[in-house]
């Protein structure tokens, strides 16, 4: 396991233990720039694969009819979507879980996902999803 995986995932694991110990329920005080105040999902890491970068979810379903579970994520002027695979703590969140989200997180983050390398390879993001319709998103990690 590489050094930048391992910080990855030790940062993951203390930003979930963080969520569930304190019981603010994804509540974070601070300069972090996010909604404080509002009720988000918790630490939340999304496993899926980018199907294309600046396209919409209907263009995908019209061409791979048989491709579900497509969710957009828009950033800025950039945007791609994703066939979303696994949602850890899928069971907090009510149905249906809105697949849109308007994503704030640091342009190298976001950059991974629609780097044209990075396509049709599986992903895992770590975020906070909030019930804006906001996902902050924190680290993206290229599985495969």
């Amino acid at each position: 396991m590489t050094s930048f995986k391992r910080i990855t995932t030790g940062m993951a694991a203390a930003l979930l233990l963080a969520s569930v110990t304190s019981g603010a329920r994804g509540q974070v005080v601070g300069n972090a720039g996010l909604s404080l105040g509002r009720e988000s999902k918790g630490l939340t890491i999304l496993k899926g694969t980018v199907v294309c970068t600046k396209c919409a979810p209907d263009e995908v379903q019209k061409a791979q009819p048989t491709m579900h579970h497509l969710y957009l994520l828009i950033h800025k002027q950039d945007q791609v979507v994703m066939q979303v695979r696994a949602i850890s703590g899928s069971e907090m969140w009510e149905a249906p879980l809105s697949p849109r989200f308007q994503v704030r997180a640091k342009d190298s983050v976001f950059q991974q996902l629609t780097a044209e390398e990075n396509l049709l390879k599986e992903v895992e993001i770590t975020g906070i999803p909030w019930n804006t319709g906001t996902l902050d998103i924190f680290t993206v990690t290229i599985v495969g």
